[in-house]
């Protein structure tokens, strides 16, 4: 069935199967983004559907540690650590959850989303303006990863607080 990717044709037996598994939440962990600068925690939000928020940022990542090219200038100032970056998905097909949105505070726009989970360790992150996509490909950080984070997430709110 995932053969047919996020954009495959789905049929009522699909759909059905799919609505059903829609509280599983697979995508559920820590993922480090493509270029490994940061974690992003995804958890339920809730309601079933995936969130996910800004866990960890690199040393060299940390000092862009805040929001400085959000469009509303009012929140320029608010620390990328524990920003939301993934919400609003509203729809799983064919294991892709899509309807959502993902916050870029590269450039601090708002770009439509979905996300798939290709194998347990890999998740595909589209981001969409119009009909242009870039997906990005995240890596879940192991349980190893997490004891080598807690350090370094220490020294990134140190330099934060600078």
């Amino acid at each position: 069935m995932r053969a047919w990717g996020c954009w495959g044709a789905t049929n009522f037996l699909l759909s059905v199967f799919t609505v059903a598994q829609a509280a599983d939440l697979e995508v559920a962990g820590r993922w480090y983004t493509d270029d490994r600068s940061s974690i992003i925690s995804i958890e339920d939000c809730g309601n079933g559907t995936p969130c996910g928020v800004v866990q960890w940022l690199s040393p060299e990542a940390a000092s862009q540690a805040y929001d400085s090219n959000n469009r509303d200038q009012s929140l320029r100032d608010r620390p990328i650590i524990g920003m939301s970056l993934l919400s609003g998905f509203k729809a799983k097909e064919n294991g892709c959850w899509r309807r959502g949105s993902i916050y870029n505070p590269e450039d601090g726009r708002t770009y439509r989303a979905r996300i798939e989970l290709i194998s347990n360790d890999i998740l595909s992150v589209s981001g969409c303006l119009g009909p242009i996509c870039k997906t990005l490909i995240w890596h879940r950080a192991s349980d190893v990863d997490q004891t080598l984070v807690s350090g370094a997430r220490e020294q990134s709110e140190d330099v934060a607080s600078l």
